[in-house]
């Protein structure tokens, strides 16, 4: 008889060795409090992911199809299956489209929609699964805060005089627990505008909310801002020179699609951006877009 090449005990010691330096990387990212916030790139769509001082994850958004869920895959610990909070900015399928998936390979906890209703097929097909799931929905409203690990998540809209003025229930439409109405606005018009704080950290998301909306806020809104996401990937239909002088962003980040056949992002946009001398990325040119929090540090 021949002897093994390889010897019960290499065998052992590899296995020990791998075992180690496992444990090894898990402790690092178990100690590890940094936050973590990527903007997704899912092409002409929008989708960022959060993940709160290494322990809390939050999806804001989900592209058109899977290339979030790509994503995930990248920036998520692979021993974590569990998303706490889905927020959808509103009923467009560059926003909700690749949630289908990423439903079929995470637990959600907790998904916040517009109230808003869509009479598409894929927004219909994503109901039922979240029905058929029973996750827990619910709806926000400007003012309403989540405080998350000592971060915040803040609604600044749409406001409730705005869906008491807008929204029509003619039938029962629902999403989880939630009763949806129906609109002949533009689904854009109820885009959830919302900012992510961590210590002097502050990140707007805008979804795809037109100028009008954002013009609208209310003063006591408008607060310093560290990072926005420009609305509408770029539309010249979305950022204003009024917004974005109160917002007083330090660096913005638009979520487009390469040689996308809208034109996005605007010259008109780049241009209003430049001329505050905000720092731009953009996902068709950077590709996924990560920023860091570390004891409210910002990098």
């Amino acid at each position: 008889m021949h002897d093994s090449p390889v010897k019960t005990r290499d065998l052992i010691l590899t296995f020990l060795f791998s075992l180690i330096i496992l444990v090894c990387l898990f402790l690092l990212n178990y100690f590890d409090k940094t936050t973590k916030i990527v903007f997704c790139d899912v092409g002409q769509g929008d989708a960022a992911y959060i993940r709160i001082k290494n322990q809390i994850d939050v999806l804001i958004d989900a592209g058109p199809d899977n290339k979030a869920l790509s994503c995930l895959g990248k920036y998520m610990p692979f021993y974590d299956r569990k998303i706490e909070l889905v927020i959808i900015s509103h009923p467009q399928k560059d926003h909700f489209g690749g949630l289908v998936s990423i439903l079929n390979h995470y637990q959600v906890d907790k998904i916040i929609a517009p109230a808003v209703d869509s009479s598409s097929r894929s927004y219909r097909l994503l109901k039922n699964l979240i029905s058929a799931k029973k996750i827990v929905v619910s709806s926000a409203t400007a003012g309403d805060k989540i405080v998350i690990n000592n971060t915040r998540l803040v609604f600044f809209w749409p406001s409730e005089r705005f869906l008491k003025s807008n929204l029509v229930f003619d039938q029962p439409r629902k999403i989880g627990n939630i009763i949806l109405g129906a609109s002949g606005l533009d689904a854009n018009f109820f885009s959830q505008i919302l900012a992510y704080q961590e210590g002097a950290v502050s990140v707007l998301f805008t979804g795809d909310a037109p100028g009008s909306v954002l013009d609208g806020l209310e003063e006591k809104d408008k607060s310093k801002t560290t990072i926005l996401k420009i609305p509408h990937h770029g539309s010249k239909n979305g950022l204003t020179k009024n917004f974005l002088r109160l917002a007083d962003p330090g660096l913005a980040v638009i979520s487009v699609g390469k040689n996308n056949s809208f034109g996005h992002p605007s010259k008109e946009v780049l241009e209003i951006l430049q001329a505050q001398n905000v720092k731009i990325k953009r996902t068709d040119i950077d590709g996924d877009i990560i920023f860091k929090i570390q004891s409210s540090k910002f990098k």
